[in-house]
């Protein structure tokens, strides 16, 4: 297209080149094209993962500690064998649906989750079966993901556990 008048080219030109800057401010957020695959970073240590197809429904409740799934990009209900990935405000109930994850060792604060059995405050705490909370010391023999300290004290199993969240590290004993 040519145009004759001058200010008007000078405008063409500015929308142009204010249009081609728009991109790199519609752009996501923490998101990176990389050769077949998506970086990401992740605000406050969150990460948002799809509900692996595998896995039963409904998910029992909020604040369960949720492993890697069947793909990099599914999440499954913590087993107490594989590495924890982190805990979960969201309560899936059905296939498909997407949740946030908050990263262990990632988030500032403590986070909730749910007693395996009792729980002494001050006591190292472990990423347990379906996604509950276990105390390091009253364990028994075996190898364990430890994923933080207690900050309150609980009598049984599936009481509402504090604890104050660390990088997920092994430990046998």
């Amino acid at each position: 297209m040519h145009i004759k008048n001058p200010m008007k080219r000078h405008i063409q030109h500015f929308a142009l080149a204010l249009l081609g800057a728009w991109d790199k401010f519609t752009a996501p957020p923490g998101a990176a094209a990389l050769a077949n695959q998506l970086g990401g970073l992740f605000d406050h240590g969150r990460e948002t993962l799809e509900i692996d197809p595998s896995t039963t429904f409904p998910v029992s409740s909020k604040y369960l500690i949720y492993k890697r799934g069947s793909s990099q990009y599914y999440a499954a209900l913590a087993d107490g064998v594989n590495l924890p990935l982190g805990v979960s405000p969201d309560a899936p109930y059905q296939a498909g649906d997407f949740l946030d994850v908050e990263r262990f060792g990632a988030t500032v604060g403590t986070q909730l989750g749910y007693s395996t059995a009792a729980v002494t405050i001050d006591d190292l705490v472990y990423s347990a079966a379906s996604g509950l909370v276990g105390d390091l010391t009253t364990a028994g023999h075996g190898t364990f993901w430890v994923i933080g300290r207690a900050v309150n004290t609980v009598g049984a199993a599936s009481q509402e556990i504090t604890y104050i969240p660390c990088f997920p590290y092994q430990v046998t004993q």
